[in-house]
This record gives structure tokens, C-alpha cells and sequence, in this order.
């Protein structure tokens, strides 16, 4: 089973609903993933960093090692790549699927 952790940026500007977001991931996530909110002592096998915008402040060199990869929804982006907001969640679960 591979843990998929989730930050939040501060959300002082979002253009998008995190929350959401992530309970559509959530919904969406094949049996053999975990989500997890909380920080333990190891890694997640995946994180996701979850910004309302653009900005994507909350993308800081202190949280890198919080996860093993990263996927980075910024605004209506997934790591830079403009995505439509009723695909993001399908985006991002592509993504978990294709890390190794």
C-alpha cells in the first residue's frame, strides 16, 4: 500500500476549492493508495501539495522531504500543466498511478 500525503498552502488566495479537490481524489483513489493528512517519522511515497493559485507559495525546500515525489496543484495547474478544474482530481490520480 503506498501513502499518499496531502499539504495545503495557507489558501489566502485560492481560485479553486482545496477541499474538494481533495475528496475527489479521495474518492477517486484505487484501493492500493492511502491518503493521509498527518505527518509520521517516514516519508509519504507521494505527496501532494495543494495551492489555490498560481502563486504556489506553500511549494517551500522545508517540505520536499516530507515525500519521497511530489505532485503540485497550483490554481488550475498539475506540476505547470494548465488543466481544466473537473479534471484536476483525474489529473493528479494519473499521476499517483504513474509514479513508480
Amino acid at each position: 500500500m503506498k501513502r499518499i500525503g496531502i499539504k495545503y498552502c495557507g489558501g489566502c488566495n485560492p481560485v479553486m476549492d482545496r477541499v474538494k479537490l481533495v475528496q475527489e481524489i479521495s474518492r477517486q483513489l484505487p484501493p492500493e493508495f492511502v491518503l493521509e493528512d498527518h505527518q509520521t517519522y517516514n516519508p509519504w511515497d507521494i505527496g501532494i501539495l495543494v495551492c489555490g493559485c498560481l502563486t504556489a507559495c506553500a511549494d517551500q525546500s522545508e517540505f520536499k522531504d516530507l515525500a519521497r515525489e511530489w505532485i503540485i496543484v497550483a490554481g488550475y495547474t498539475v506540476d505547470l500543466n494548465c488543466t481544466p478544474e473537473e479534471k484536476i482530481a483525474e489529473s493528479a490520480i494519473s499521476k499517483i498511478q504513474n509514479i513508480k
